[in-house]
């Protein structure tokens, strides 16, 4: 299997649990109770920062997901798989996961740098689908 996908696939194992952090500090600062029902706001009650962050790291996670999937197969289906699609398809794993950690730490600078990376990565693999 071209690295390529084995790169879509480890994403896509990512994006299955990277809801799970925010989830537990939804249980933690609402209660399990709260989690399992409609989810009406609670005005005395918030996240903790951490917990936000891995929210909004989660949501950034889900906006640029799906230009991956649709980058990697296209690829695939085109055949124009190579050593730099599987290089910048790793890039991209990386920036996504370091960028999900950093968010949730809180480390501005790391964040940025890893959104970088993971945003270029994707865009060499859109415009290489044109090339």
């Amino acid at each position: 299997m071209p690295f390529d996908y084995q790169a879509l696939a480890a994403m896509t194992i990512l994006f299955a649990f990277a809801w799970l952090p925010v989830s537990i500090g939804k249980a933690r600062a609402f209660g399990g109770k709260w989690l399992a029902s409609n989810r009406d706001p609670l005005a005395e009650k918030a996240l903790e920062p951490w917990a936000s962050r891995c929210e909004r790291a989660y949501a950034n996670l889900k906006d640029y997901f799906p230009a991956f999937v649709v980058a990697v197969l296209l690829l695939g289906a085109t055949g124009k798989f190579d050593q730099s699609t599987a290089i910048v398809s790793g890039l991209f794993v990386l920036g996504r996961v370091g960028h999900y950690i950093s968010y949730g730490l809180g480390s501005v600078g790391a964040r940025a740098t890893f959104f970088g990376m993971s945003f270029f990565a994707n865009l060499y693999l859109l415009l290489k689908v044109f090339s």
